[in-house]
């Protein structure tokens, strides 16, 4: 785990800091910047070895009542933690020229099934680049997923009564009847079965929460310090600060023949969205001009030939405007000033999430102990 001063400093320096930054700008070091980065990570990294160790506490469970099969994303809830790899601002998701030259922007890969395609998704280069919509993997959620399809309905059913019990379960589809009816809820139902022993085991009970529109039951939060700072907010500021380079850009791809684009509210372009349109058949774009030559590629070969085409464009476009090298220490800044106040608190986010962790290994390594299945 990363060192980090002692807690008694770090409360004095953060309640310093947050004094401070009511008055003045906070000065933000590299030295900040790589120990918060450190420890978000590492958190990242936690979470994600949580979700999976919960999963297989609440599929002893399971096993226990009989169950082989088990729903390949209700054993932990349902969540996947954000993956984490170091700031990065939207313009990295433009790509450099060596990763435009070695995978395009990544498009064919989800249009493509050959053993080369399969390797560059699973290379690290790739996985850095597009960590952020790739999240985690688990390389057997796959048959995890045509293991459960394959199950009758009165399996599932079954399954699903025993893990979060019949009256849980009744009102979480009640729930999605009535959020898709627009109706608001009143009371949750308690967590019970397998769900609420898988609970027990890892962060000690449940969470009850009143809201507005009732009391709620909840699994503990691990919810990680990035969603502190919204990517919106700070996008808006960082685009007044390279609002030239942006437009140098916009104006290189045009003169490319790519038509006019633009930044979202986010600072990311519809990259994605436009070449899945040709992958998928579409004759038509609101963005690309030169869209009848991708249109009349007639194989998938053709259209991948295109796309690294238009990537290598892209980042030299992108080299040439200046949206390369400063812009990613100036968004790794901005983000550790939003988060360097509460610096506290993200150390002690990165230290529960551990303590979760070893809640869920020490019940792998001794199930008995507790007895937390003897509900039976």
């Amino acid at each position: 785990m990363p060192i980090h001063p002692s807690i008694s400093t770090l409360i004095a320096g953060a309640l310093l800091l947050s004094a401070c930054s009511r008055t003045e700008q906070v000065e933000v070091t590299s030295q900040d910047i790589s120990r918060i980065e450190q420890s978000l990570t590492h958190g990242s990294e936690l979470s994600w070895e949580l979700a999976q160790t919960e999963s297989r506490v609440a599929s002893m469970c399971m096993q226990d009542l009989g169950f082989t099969i088990q729903h390949p994303f209700a054993l932990n809830g349902g969540m996947v933690p954000d993956r984490f790899e170091g700031f990065a601002s939207p313009y990295s998701k433009i790509p450099n020229v060596e990763q435009a030259e070695s995978f395009g922007f990544g498009i064919w890969l989800y249009y493509t099934d050959t053993d080369s395609a399969n390797e560059v998704a699973e290379s690290p280069e790739y996985i850095a680049f597009a960590a952020d919509e790739l999240g985690w993997q688990d390389p057997s959620e796959s048959k995890a997923i045509e293991e459960w399809a394959a199950s009758d309905d009165a399996y599932q059913r079954e399954w699903l009564e025993s893990f979060m019990g019949a009256e849980r379960l009744a009102f979480e589809e009640n729930l999605q009847n009535e959020s898709t009816n627009g109706l608001a809820f009143s009371e949750s139902a308690e967590f019970s079965g397998c769900e609420l022993k898988s609970i027990e085991a890892v962060y000690g009970e449940p969470r009850y929460i009143q809201t507005e529109s009732g009391g709620v039951w909840s699994r503990p939060s691990i919810e990680s310090p990035l969603t502190w700072v919204s990517d919106g907010d700070l996008y808006s500021q960082f685009s007044e600060v390279y609002a030239e380079e942006e437009r140098d850009f916009l104006d290189c791809i045009e003169r490319a023949g790519y038509g006019q684009w633009e930044f979202d509210e986010f600072g990311y372009l519809p990259i994605a969205a436009e070449l899945s349109q040709l992958y998928e058949g579409a004759s038509e774009s609101s963005t690309l001009s030169n869209i009848q030559r991708f249109a009349d590629a007639g194989t998938p070969e053709e259209l991948k030939e295109l796309e690294f085409a238009l990537a290598l464009d892209f980042s030299r476009c992108a080299e040439a405007s200046g949206l390369r090298g400063a812009p990613e220490d100036a968004w790794a800044r901005m983000y550790v000033e939003y988060l360097l106040p509460r610096e506290v608190e993200v150390y002690a986010w990165e230290e529960q999430v551990n303590e979760y962790l070893a809640n869920a290994q020490k019940f792998l390594q001794d199930p008995s102990d507790g007895s937390l299945f003897t509900f039976l």
